[in-house]
């Protein structure tokens, strides 16, 4: 985290009292350098103040008055601000653009005479919700099942194998005697985690796929995937783990933890190790490099294979913990993981602008509050055709 990051962090916890005695006499130290740094922190520290105002507008957005609330209630009750993230452009100061959550609220309760102002097109941004849990599982007969509502019960049974969900995830149980290839499948908007019949947990990114059979047989187990996905391998020296990418690498495991990003659409694929050891090989160049943890495979239009060392692992990981990390990320990337996260399209005015972003943002607010963190970095949008966001130049 920057200097800046970190003071815009001291700020919001502070107004919430769950500073340190030690962050607050650093804040207190920078708030005294400068009047510039007194006039941000008292800009920025009246939550109270804040929630006070906004809810004397009660009347003219209840919707957006319950958010606030909430969001306030929450933070009141931890030790640390845990939802709330900041995103800058780079050499911006982050101070200047430091809440995002409650910085919401304060663009909100800025005018009562106006409307709050969201961004362009943003009636149909603010309706469009985050992704949520859920997923297609394709049997072996080419019937489907939506799982997204389905919290626990039993999908399916399959020559002696039971496809079951508990508590929001897909587990196998029993011993099958004939293999079925099952497909779980995850659209726009969506993410899942499901335990194989090995035992092995996978978790699906939204916009991926892995097919898998109901009962591993033979001196291997296979699966192959599409997207974006998270493994632990159960161990079982005895019968390795492999995984096909997209007919353009394969990864051979005994027993470990890793993440394949390799979506259709993107020339890169990506395998991140973090725990034990993986082989990962292209099926073009046919060249092998084997991983060690924190280490990344990076197979770049189907040639030979590269190894990016101390990777951050915390960042490969965000999606599945709940964060967009977009530490260091271009314009295109970010724009990418949005699109399919909140199921839109997105398209560019005028090309691609050349920017840099820093910062993390929980995956649970609604598009119209991911567009309002963006455009606080001089990145302006539009929203055309219910889901179409148009970037402008």
């Amino acid at each position: 985290m920057t200097k800046e990051a970190q003071i815009a962090d001291y700020i919001i916890r502070n107004a919430l009292g769950t500073l340190t005695d030690s962050e607050k006499q650093e804040l207190e130290q920078w708030t005294k350098a400068s009047a510039a740094n007194q006039q941000l922190f008292d800009q920025y520290s009246q939550a109270d103040q804040l929630l006070s105002a906004f809810n004397e507008r009660n009347a003219r957005n209840k919707r957006i008055t319950k958010q606030l609330e909430q969001f306030v209630q929450e933070q009141k009750g931890i030790s640390h601000p845990a939802r709330v993230h900041y995103i800058h452009r780079w050499k911006w100061v982050a101070a200047a653009s430091v809440i995002f959550l409650l910085g919401i609220a304060i663009y909100f309760v800025v005018d009562d005479k106006k409307d709050p102002p969201f961004p362009s097109g943003s009636i149909t941004a603010e309706q469009i919700q985050p992704g949520k849990e859920g997923a297609v599982l394709t049997l072996a007969d080419g019937s489907q099942v939506s799982l997204d509502s389905v919290k626990n019960g039993v999908i399916a049974m399959q020559y002696g194998v039971t496809a079951r969900v508990i508590d929001g995830s897909l587990v196998y149980e029993g011993s099958g005697n004939q293999v079925q290839y099952n497909t779980m499948s995850t659209p726009k908007g969506r993410q899942y985690q499901l335990t194989l019949p090995d035992g092995t947990k996978v978790w699906l990114n939204a916009a991926s796929s892995v097919k898998y059979p109901t009962v591993f047989t033979g001196n291997e187990r296979n699966v192959s995937i599409s997207g974006e996905v998270y493994f632990e391998v159960a161990k079982k020296s005895s019968q390795p783990f492999r995984v096909a990418v997209d007919r353009k690498l394969t990864i051979d495991v005994l027993g470990t933890s890793f993440n394949v990003n390799a979506y259709p659409d993107e020339t890169t694929l990506y395998t991140t190790l973090i725990d034990g050891a993986v082989r990962v090989t292209g099926s073009k160049a046919g060249n092998s490099q084997v991983l060690k943890p924190a280490q990344q495979a990076v197979l770049a239009n189907g040639e030979s294979i590269s190894v990016n060392n101390n990777v951050d692992t915390d960042k490969v990981l965000a999606w599945k913990n709940g964060v967009f990390n977009f530490e260091g990320a271009s314009l295109a990337d970010v724009m990418k993981q949005i699109e399919r996260w909140y199921d839109i399209e997105v398209v560019y005015e005028k090309g691609i602008p050349d920017i840099k972003f820093w910062g993390k943002i929980t995956k649970d607010v609604p598009l119209s509050g991911m567009l309002i963190a963006l455009e606080k970095t001089k990145v302006h949008f539009k929203m055309e055709n219910n889901r179409t966001l148009v970037v402008l130049p």
